[in-house]
C-alpha cells in the first residue's frame, strides 16, 4: 500500500500555505510568528550590544568589564538569533501534511469546513478579504461568512505579509 500523497502547494507566503488535495483546498498555517519576532529582537540585540561592546573595547573611558559584558550579551544574542532562525527553517521545510489545516474548502461538496472538520458555511456564501489589524502594520487574511468573519492568518511584519492570498484563494476556490 502506498503512502498518501502530499497536498500540492499552490501558494506559500509568511508561513501560510494554500494547498490542493483532490477537490479540497487547504489553508495551512505553519505558525512561527513568535519565532520570527524573537529572531528579529535577538538580531537587534546582537547588533546593538555586540557593536557597542566592540567599540567600547577601544574606548579608554569605558571600563573593560562593561565592554566584555556588552560583547558577551551580543554574542549570546547572536547565537540565539541563529537558533531561532534554524527553527523557522525547519518549520518551513516540514511537509504540509504535518500541520492541521485552519480551513478546508471542499469544492466537491461546496462547503467550507474549519480545522476540526465542522461545516462553517456553503462555499457560495464565503468571500476572502485582507483586512487591517489594529495592533500590527500587516494585514490579516479572513474568510467572511453569513455567520461572521473567521481569521485564517494574521500577517506579521517580521515574517511576511499575507499579500494577495485573498485573490489566490478566490481564484482557486471559485475558479474553473
Amino acid at each position: 500500500m502506498s503512502a498518501p500523497s502530499q497536498p500540492h502547494i499552490l501558494a506559500d507566503r509568511g508561513g501560510l500555505v494554500i494547498a490542493q488535495s483532490g477537490p479540497d483546498i487547504l489553508v495551512i498555517d505553519r505558525g512561527g510568528g513568535g519565532w520570527q519576532i524573537a529572531t528579529f529582537v535577538l538580531a537587534i540585540l546582537t547588533l546593538v550590544c555586540g557593536g557597542f561592546g566592540v567599540i567600547a573595547l577601544f574606548t579608554a573611558e569605558v571600563p573593560l568589564a562593561v565592554s566584555a559584558v556588552l560583547l558577551i550579551v551580543g554574542l549570546a544574542a547572536g547565537v540565539g538569533a541563529l537558533g531561532t532562525a534554524g527553527a523557522i527553517r525547519r518549520r518551513r521545510r516540514a511537509p504540509v501534511s504535518d500541520f492541521t489545516p485552519v480551513a478546508v474548502f471542499d469544492r466537491a461538496r461546496r462547503v467550507y469546513r474549519d480545522g476540526a472538520g465542522r461545516p462553517v458555511a456553503p462555499l457560495d456564501q464565503v468571500r476572502f478579504e485582507c483586512r487591517a489589524q489594529l495592533t500590527s502594520s500587516s494585514a490579516m487574511l479572513v474568510a467572511v461568512t453569513p455567520t461572521g468573519t473567521r481569521i485564517l492568518k494574521r500577517g506579521n511584519p517580521f515574517g511576511g505579509s499575507v499579500g494577495n492570498l485573498d485573490r489566490v484563494l478566490t481564484a482557486t476556490v471559485f475558479g474553473p
